[in-house]
């Protein structure tokens, strides 16, 4: 089976509180776009995955996921997994969390285990905070720590650039700074209502993301990136999950395009996508 397994962006993230276990509680829009990794898995007699320039073994999420998947239906094989890396890591894009989510629904499909959509989205969650939410994908408000989900409606219709500096910032660093610099917490519900009725003005007043000047101040390109985006016409600009990739609407076509020839020649990672109501997409079986 060759499959997509797209990337996500935070449109919007309030961290709420912390848990005795340490964990942060979230309120979050989820939202997939239109990048994405690429997988072929074949059924095989053992667990395997080749991938470069990432590591391949149990560190590898889609690796964790295939373990969970035999380990949850007690069937006996594995899995010849290839994995092309197209989204970026350390960006706050999800890509392994995408891939985690992308290997259980193949799995799921290949071998007939007939794990329904919440059997996969709660075991999901012992292998990351955001995989539940590739489970099904599309645009998602969580809670808790991503697993409690509620189907959302984006009629914005956006269409984003995203830019990445070279550096990124780790989930865990952004999170513990997080506490020496918080960020405001987005009122969800507003944000939320916004998507719903297609308003964009009211959308860039109301969205934000508490971890974002966290991430600047780990990494501090990241607010280089969000001045040049407003400096090139964009309506808004934020940093996604907890970075270091910025998303950035324009207000046309034409300014969207004079921003990403400029900045395609300045930072490494520079791409054009849109939303997508798919977590994954069946190319090939």
């Amino acid at each position: 089976m060759k499959l997509n397994a797209y990337a996500k962006l935070n449109l919007s993230l309030a961290i709420t509180g912390r848990r005795a276990d340490g964990m942060h509680d979230l309120d979050m829009l989820m939202q997939n776009i239109t990048l994405a990794d690429e997988l072929e898995i074949v059924p095989a007699d053992k667990i395997s995955l080749q991938c470069d320039g990432v590591a391949a073994d149990e560190r590898n999420t889609a690796v964790q996921a295939a373990r969970l998947f035999f380990r949850m239906t007690g069937i006996r094989g594995g899995a010849r997994m290839t994995l092309k890396k197209n989204i970026p890591a350390q960006a706050g894009l999800g890509g392994g969390s995408s891939d985690a989510g992308a290997v259980l629904n193949a799995l799921n499909a290949l071998y007939g285990a007939g794990l329904s959509e919440q059997q996969m989205i709660d075991a999901a969650v012992q292998i990351g905070a955001d995989v539940p939410f590739f489970i099904r994908g599309g645009c998602m408000r969580a809670r808790g720590i991503g697993e409690l989900l509620t189907p959302a409606v984006n009629r914005c219709g956006f269409s984003y650039l995203l830019l990445k500096p070279q550096e990124g910032v780790p989930t865990g660093p952004a999170y513990a700074k997080y506490h020496e610099c918080p960020g405001r917490a987005p009122d969800i519900d507003a944000v939320a209502g916004a998507l719903e009725t297609g308003n964009r003005n009211a959308f860039f007043q109301a969205a934000g993301n508490s971890l974002q000047p966290a991430g600047i101040a780990l990494c501090p390109p990241v607010d280089t990136v969000l001045q040049a985006c407003m400096e090139y016409g964009a309506d808004f600009a934020m940093m996604t999950g907890s970075g270091s990739c910025v998303f950035a609407v324009f207000p046309n076509e034409e300014k969207e395009e004079r921003a990403f020839l400029a900045f395609s020649r300045r930072y490494p990672f520079c791409i054009k996508v849109h939303d997508t109501e798919k977590a994954y997409e069946v190319l090939e079986r």
